[in-house]
């Protein structure tokens, strides 16, 4: 910058002398901070001297920058009003607009974000009237970091865009270089990892290659977070300690805590607890002594969940409760700062308004002129799009794949059919609007998976597709979905619930799979449906063999109507034992179905389609039905005995399921003890909230509750917390194999077992085959078992014959059921 003297030195060189020592020591700011204040001060006593109060001010400014960076707040908010009142008084611009942006940082970072904002807009306003574009970019990078600070990731994104591309066009390295680690932050904050760390990659050479120290400790930093959050948690280790050094060297308290945490997490996920405890205690305290109150909130949760790990429950308890006091805490100052905030923005927006009515009435007509053709814009724009997401619509998909098609000279074609799992559960439980928001965060997530040429699109419900032009292997188009399937299983937070989405995808590449767009989109569709098939959540790129399963996939759909139509269905019913007794406590009914042609079908075979065509429904309340009236023909009241139902995630989710096993109860006759409901850890966990609430209205009826296939989800023992449950049933895999050497399974199966207890909790082991595992459980206290070992799966009639005698004489026989399912 030019520095304006207030008076002459006594020659010219001095000045020109004095000037350039400035603008080297600014540059040294991000490299050596301590070193740059030295210099700093020495300038400032020269200017003095030589009567030169511009280039004071610009000295004493910078060092607020400086102690800035050392994290000495109040200390750099002191040289900014110094600065202030220099260049005030010897009529500096520029330098005033940089003190007083000084100024707010030092607002912001002590939690003034009102004082910060106001510093901001009046910077804003000085820089525009000067036309000070480098100015104006550097107060709009800061007004992005408020806006991060107050939670308003997507405004924070823009601002420094913005700032980004002002400082391209002053050429201005520095300025660009905050700009870009901003939007490096501000794309972490976001979730949007991959930019995050894309960008990070792109910009660190230039960091390092113009010495810029203080930026790369900031964006190394959120580079480590973000690898934790993808998964890559040894390379985020390694990086945290790689930068460690730098960070010390530099001095910025602030991002010394962020680094500190990020390599915490990651040595807490490598199993290298003492040392991620070291890190993590060491940023807290460095956190409390400077006041870095959102730092010290996460990193007390961090070593709450690492006290976990270590069982240290007391202590993991201490922090989650600090942790959980400090987010109110500091959720509650979010609210009243951005309320301060927007009462600061509306004051200069009512001035402004005010000023611009005056000029708006002499452009009246331009203005209509300009609405005119942003009406006609704006039709242009319906007539591609698609009203609630944004995305292309199936016009300009189908009239962008043709141009493609016509022309495959640049590169193969992919065609990414690509259908939610599920989604109809969402609006039928939660309601169209939910659907809808959940709606367009999937068409979000779409465009930051692809690259900016490819075209995403909604051709209607949940089901959406990308164009991939210029590939240059087919095999790109299934990477391409493959990231797809990554983005979409974060959690999706809306309306207040956390939402786990899964997506089915086809891919069709051309020419090898078609040159026409018919022809593609119906090979796509195909690939789509055999992923379905497959188990949902799944990637099929389409081969010649596709089209005639489905076909025969839609024969099966067929036979499965008639089957109900006519009762093609039956139950077979699994004994469960008492393992000290060996007493039998009850049955689990499974469905079969008995079909006419193919003899009996395992329930792995048509269950899935059941549950894609929507016949599960009527399917899962006959079963239940069934099985209800079983219980009866076999007084399982007065025997003691429970039945064990599967419930599906359709059933489940029906706002009317508990009414419907109320009506099976009052149709059998038989108290609501004797039935058990089993689910999977699965349908429970796609909605926590929604899911509690429908498992205490079954509670209220009396039934009893199970939770299936236990340990092999991803959050078992934080649902125990969460829902209401009385039976745990761990999954076969548990229990070890005949050739089995590592005793790990037998300490988890232990663990459970232990675990069921300490909860109340009836256990349950399933698939018990041998006599060993009987035994293995009797030792370990284990309650209940089911498996081959003791009892198959029997049709009513078979399984009647395991039923206790009452009174020394044979139940009744009871016919086999007519029909009934559940899915073992």
């Amino acid at each position: 910058m030019h520095i304006q003297a207030s008076s002459p030195l006594s020659s010219a060189e001095p000045q020109e002398q004095l000037e350039e020592r400035l603008q080297s020591a600014e540059r040294l700011i991000f490299s050596d901070t301590e070193q740059a204040k030295t210099i700093l001060l020495e300038l400032q006593a020269l200017a003095q001297a030589a009567g030169d109060q511009s280039s004071e001010a610009f000295s004493v400014m910078l060092q607020g920058n400086a102690l800035y960076y050392q994290s000495r707040f109040q200390e750099a908010a002191a040289c900014s009003v110094q600065a202030i009142e220099l260049a005030q008084a010897c009529g500096n611009q520029v330098v005033h607009v940089r003190a007083l942006n000084g100024l707010g940082i030092s607002a912001r970072v002590q939690g003034d974000y009102a004082g910060a904002m106001e510093c901001y807009l009046e910077c804003l306003r000085i820089a525009e009237a000067m036309g000070d574009e480098v100015n104006r970019g550097r107060v709009l990078g800061n007004i992005g970091v408020l806006r991060m600070n107050i939670g308003e990731y997507e405004a924070a994104l823009e601002a420094a865009q913005e700032a980004q591309h002002i400082a391209v066009c002053q050429e201005n390295v520095v300025a660009y270089s905050v700009a870009t680690v901003n939007i490096v932050v501000s794309h972490y904050y976001l979730k949007q990892y991959e930019q995050a760390l894309t960008l990070a990659a792109r910009h660190l050479p230039e960091v390092r290659e113009r010495n810029i120290r203080q930026n790369e400790v900031v964006m190394q930093a959120y580079v480590a977070h973000a690898l934790f959050e993808t998964g890559q948690v040894r390379q985020a280790a390694d990086l945290a300690s790689e930068v460690l050094p730098l960070a010390e060297e530099v001095g910025n308290q602030e991002h010394l805590v962020n680094l500190r945490s990020a390599y915490g997490r990651a040595l807490h996920a490598l199993g290298r607890l003492d040392e991620a405890a070291s890190q993590l205690e060491l940023a807290l305290e460095v956190a409390r002594a400077r006041e870095i109150r959102a730092q010290e909130r996460n990193i007390l949760g961090y070593l709450s969940e690492l006290s976990a790990s270590r069982e240290e429950w007391r202590q993991a308890y201490q922090y989650g409760r600090e942790h959980l006091h400090l987010d109110r805490v500091l959720h509650a100052q979010d609210s009243e700062r951005r309320t301060r905030v927007l009462g600061v923005q509306m004051q200069v927006e009512m001035h402004k308004r005010e000023a611009e009515r005056e000029r708006q009435r002499n452009t009246e007509l331009s203005q209509a002129n300009t609405a005119l053709e942003q009406a006609q814009q704006h039709l242009a724009y319906r007539a591609t799009h698609d009203a609630l997401t944004g995305l292309h619509n199936r016009a300009h998909f189908q009239a962008e794949a043709e141009r493609y098609l016509a022309d495959l000279a640049g590169g193969d074609l992919g065609i990414l059919f690509i259908d939610l799992d599920r989604f109809k559960q969402v609006n039928d439980t939660l309601g169209h609007n939910v659907g809808d928001e959940l709606l367009k965060q999937v068409g979000q997530r779409l465009r930051n998976v692809v690259r900016a040429g490819d075209l995403v699109a909604r051709l209607g419900g949940d089901e959406f597709t990308l164009l991939l032009p210029g590939l240059r292997h087919g095999a790109d188009a299934e990477r391409v979905a493959r990231k797809v399937l990554a983005s979409l299983a974060r959690p999706f937070q809306v309306a207040g619930h956390e939402l786990h989405v899964t997506a089915s995808i086809g891919v069709a590449v051309a020419p090898q799979d078609g040159t026409d767009i018919t022809t593609m989109q119906k090979h796509a569709d195909v690939a789509m449906y055999r992923a379905k098939h497959d188990g949902k959540n799944a990637v099929r790129t389409f081969s010649a063999g596709m089209g005639d399963e489905t076909a025969a996939r839609m024969d099966l759909e067929r036979d499965l109507r008639e089957a109900l139509r006519n009762g093609e269905f039956v139950l077979h019913y699994q004994g469960q034992f008492d393992v000290a007794s060996g007493a039998l406590t009850g049955y689990e009914a499974l469905v079969r179905w008995q079909h006419p042609v193919h003899g009996m079908i395992a329930p792995g075979r048509f269950i899935p389609v059941a549950e894609d065509s929507g016949l599960i429904g009527p399917l899962g309340d006959w079963v239940l039905r069934e099985a209800c009236r079983q219980a009866r023909a076999w007084r399982a009241d007065e025997r003691g005995l429970t039945i064990s139902v599967n419930v599906s995630p359709v059933q489940f989710d029906t706002a009317d399921f508990a009414q419907l096993v109320q009506g099976a109860l009052q149709e059998a006759g038989i108290r609501p003890e004797c039935l058990m409901l089993e689910l999977t850890e699965s349908t429970v966990l796609r909605d926590v909230s929604a899911a509690s609430e429908q498992l205490q209205r079954l509670r209220a009826l009396g039934v009893g509750i199970a939770l299936d296939d236990f340990g092999t989800g991803q959050s078992a023992l934080s649902l125990l917390r969460h829902i209401p449950i009385d039976q745990l049933k761990i999954d076969r895999s548990f229990l070890p194999g005949p050739d089995d050497t590592d005793e790990s399974a037998q300490v988890f199966l232990r663990l459970m077992v232990m675990l069921g207890q300490a909860r109340k909790l009836n256990v349950v082991a399933e698939g018990v085959e041998t006599a060993e595992h009987q035994a293995l459980l009797r030792e370990m206290g284990c309650p209940t078992a089911q498996g081959f070992f003791l009892s198959r799966p029997l049709p009513a009639q078979q399984a009647q014959a395991l039923l206790p005698d009452m009174n020394h004489a044979s139940p009744a026989p009871v016919a086999a059921p007519e029909l009934h399912m559940a899915s073992d």
